[in-house]
């Protein structure tokens, strides 16, 4: 701590709170969400296009840029900051209202307002960077702790939050459509009863936004830190933050002794680039829109700790590659495939649904939860691991391992839409 401020240190992971808090708080609520709204089942694959969608905010702030290139960062983070605040309130408000499109009822609300959380969410990973190039190098580390918070502190929350337990069922007595003087009785599943509502949890994720809010404006406006800020950051320097920021390990100061490696082969550059684009397809497109498919059958209760658990193994998996060398181009191989193994698993339980493997005993409910865990796992930390040895090849390289991840995660999400909703591929689980 010598030779800093504690308090930029605290603000400035707090301002990193702000950067996906939201979409990552939205994620782990699913297993609540999709007994309580219209889509159902299908709601994931809408949110996961959703968010590919609202990749048009990283693509307008990077115009503004070439257009405007002495654009200060600040003013625009306020912006964002502020959007996020209000469709967080908003959401915490309306997010059970419900309307007809095209004769089918939907969460018009919720999905409109999750649009605008995914283009903040989405526009912070562009622009949050370039804004920490004003504050000395050795803050940087700060905020990616922040950063990372932003998916462990939701998945903290939803844990305490929990489910209620696995949806029971109960005989209602119902009139007889036939006879006014009969009775039907029906089984209908029991409501679920968390320790705290789904509203109650977005008013803590509007919280964690406010927070992020009040941090950035501390940031920019406290005059005991002013003195913590580069001079004048030039837009290299923004860069390097931003690339800092995709690689989410080693930072700033591996760069120098990094850059005498040898250069990978075309081949292996190649294969590098089709395999980041393959984990994004699998972790950001397809399987989390049929993550519900995959874990309802077994409970509601596997369905929220294999969410909310992989959301932990994510920030995690990405910490590890702080702490081990580099691997092996061939150990990276053998990790993806591995990886690809457990979601073939994963897109198994899904494909099979009502009637996945093991369903109806705590074996399976065991080996699905564990699935997430490990796919999540592996995959964030191969995904972490390309970015890396990308980025020892120069930005050119890390610019083309960017648009995979855009593309993979793009095509992942749009195909499994289709799949779902289009021509019905997954059966739902009905408990009653």
């Amino acid at each position: 701590m010598v030779g800093r401020k504690p308090l930029v240190d605290v603000l400035a992971a707090l301002f990193g709170v702000g950067a996906w808090v939201a979409i990552n708080g939205l994620w782990v609520e699913l297993p609540l969400l999709v007994d309580a709204l219209p889509e159902g089942w299908n709601l994931p694959s809408y949110l996961s296009v959703i968010i590919q969608i609202a990749n048009v905010g990283p693509i307008a702030y990077s115009v503004l840029s070439s257009v405007r290139p002495r654009q200060r960062p600040a003013p625009v983070v306020y912006g964002v900051l502020a959007v996020g605040c209000i469709a967080s309130l908003l959401l915490s408000l309306l997010w059970q209202k419900t309307s007809m499109l095209g004769g089918t009822k939907h969460s018009t609300a919720l999905l409109a307002l999750v649009f605008l959380l995914s283009l903040v969410d989405c526009t912070s990973s562009v622009l949050f960077m370039p804004y920490m190039a004003v504050w000395r190098e050795i803050y940087l580390a700060s905020y990616l702790v922040g950063e990372g918070m932003s998916g462990l502190l939701p998945a903290l929350v939803a844990l305490a939050q929990g489910v209620g337990g696995n949806v029971e069922c109960e005989n209602v007595t119902v009139p007889n459509a036939t006879n006014d003087y009969d009775t039907d009785y029906i089984l209908q599943p029991v409501p679920l009863h968390p320790r705290f509502s789904v509203t109650s949890f977005f008013y803590i994720l509007l919280s964690m936004m406010i927070a992020s809010a009040l941090a950035f404006t501390f940031l920019e406006h406290l005059p005991n830190i002013k003195s913590e800020r580069t001079t004048s950051p030039s837009p290299t320097d923004s860069v390097a933050a931003l690339e800092a920021s995709h690689s989410n390990t080693r930072l700033m100061e591996n760069v120098a002794s990094s850059k005498h490696d040898p250069g990978m082969t075309s081949r292996a550059y190649w294969l590098m680039l089709v395999g980041q684009a393959w984990a994004c397809c699998l972790t950001n497109g397809v399987l989390p829109s049929i993550q519900s498919y995959s874990c309802g059958a077994y409970g509601n209760t596997a369905y929220h700790l294999a969410v909310t658990l992989s959301s932990l193994a994510n920030p995690l998996a990405a910490l590890v590659t702080l702490m081990l060398p580099r691997i092996r181009r061939w150990q990276l191989l053998m990790l993806g495939a591995f990886g690809s193994l457990v979601a073939a698993y994963i897109m198994a339980t899904a494909a099979l649904s009502p009637q996945p493997p093991l369903v109806g005993t705590q074996a399976g409910e065991a080996l699905v939860v564990v699935a997430w865990i490990t796919f999540t796992g592996v995959m964030t930390f191969v995904r972490v691991e390309i970015a890396n040895q990308m980025r020892e090849e120069g930005a050119r390289a890390l610019f083309w391992c960017g648009a995979v991840t855009q593309a993979g995660s793009a095509v992942g999400a749009v195909t499994t839409f289709v799949l779902v909703n289009v021509y019905n591929l997954f059966t739902p689980y009905h408990p009653c």
